[in-house]
């Protein structure tokens, strides 16, 4: 069985390496590099592993590219593995693979199609899973080759979450790559009558709005967190950027939305939510111009933007404006 393996993230290099191990036919390794890593979580290169390896390997920004379109002809798999890769594959590069191709996701398939599949099933789901599967027309549709769930713990951070996922691409590829190197191919179709969809994901929406309640808020910042680019708040004109939290459930304090109502000793901040309390334990202060800050949250201070007050503030500012200007 003659495969090849596309991609460039975490999941991606442990099913290189799994293949590798299970001593699988690899004709040939596409790594991912683009120009910028900007929107690329976990990014992971493929090359020293294929060099390691003897592997044949070429680099390629997008996918199907006539010339990367026609290299992966030239291996003539039998099956192309696209993992932890958001492009979507051509007709032409389907068509190359004997038995199509094998995409990757981490969700409990049926269920969470679609993108940003970390962040969403922090968010809504209890469970997710690594799921090898022939793709087909549609988005994570297709049938099943290889399934491993997984739960999705109270306090699981994105981290923790791809810790999760990568034992489970061993299970499942522990279970599924004996058979297929034995030439067999069993393919289980989804229920699409429980399936659900999510949709893109974008930096900006890791905006903390404090009216909240704590649960909420401390799940978008699981969800945001690392390797994600993090869930945020401002203190006035500096940018707050929160990477892990815990929930207050003894103090009996009531303060104002938003409000820092304590600091301890460890410069963790005590947040008022819309329903709840909410510890800050590791975050980042920066300046407009991204340079980042020293200094630590204090009691007292305000998390958020306000409208009315900001629409106060901006008309007062270009008054001043005007009077200088006359």
């Amino acid at each position: 069985m003659r495969i090849v393996i596309a991609g460039a993230v975490s999941s991606t290099l442990t099913t290189l390496k799994k293949l590798v191990e299970h001593q699988m036919d690899i004709v040939g390794v596409l790594g991912y590099e683009p120009a910028s890593l900007k929107n690329v979580s976990a990014y992971t290169l493929l090359k020293p592993i294929a060099l390691e390896n003897q592997l044949d390997y070429k680099p390629f920004v997008k996918i199907n590219d006539e010339h990367i379109v026609e290299q992966v002809k030239s291996w003539k798999p039998d099956l192309l593995f696209v993992v932890g890769l958001s492009q979507l594959i051509g007709d032409d590069l389907i068509n190359s693979a004997t038995h199509g191709v094998v995409g990757f996701h981490p969700t409990s398939l049926p269920r969470g199609r679609g993108r940003a599949p970390i962040a969403w099933s922090i968010l809504n789901e209890k469970q997710a899973g690594a799921n090898f599967f022939l793709i087909d027309d549609g988005v994570d549709s297709g049938p099943i080759l290889a399934q491993q769930l997984f739960d999705i713990g109270e306090d699981d951070y994105a981290e923790d979450f791809e810790l999760k996922m990568i034992d489970a691409i061993h299970k499942a590829l522990d279970n599924w790559l004996p058979q297929l190197k034995q030439g067999i191919i069993k393919a289980v179709p989804q229920n699409d009558e429980i399936a659900n969809y999510y949709g893109r994901r974008a930096p900006n929406d890791g905006c903390i709005s404090w009216d909240a309640p704590a649960i909420e808020i401390y799940r978008l910042i699981r969800a945001s967190s690392r390797p994600h680019p993090g869930a945020f708040s401002f203190k006035e004109n500096i940018r707050v950027l929160i990477w892990k939290a815990r929930p207050e459930k003894n103090l009996k304090i009531t303060g104002v939305t938003g409000r820092i109502l304590d600091v301890n000793e460890n410069g963790d901040a005590l947040v008022q939510t819309g329903e709840g309390l909410l510890w800050l334990t590791e975050y980042e202060l920066f300046d407009f111009r991204g340079n980042q800050l020293e200094e630590k949250l204090k009691v007292g201070q305000k998390l958020g933007y306000y409208i009315d007050l900001e629409l106060f503030k901006l008309k007062k500012e270009i008054q001043q404006l005007k009077n200088k200007l006359k």
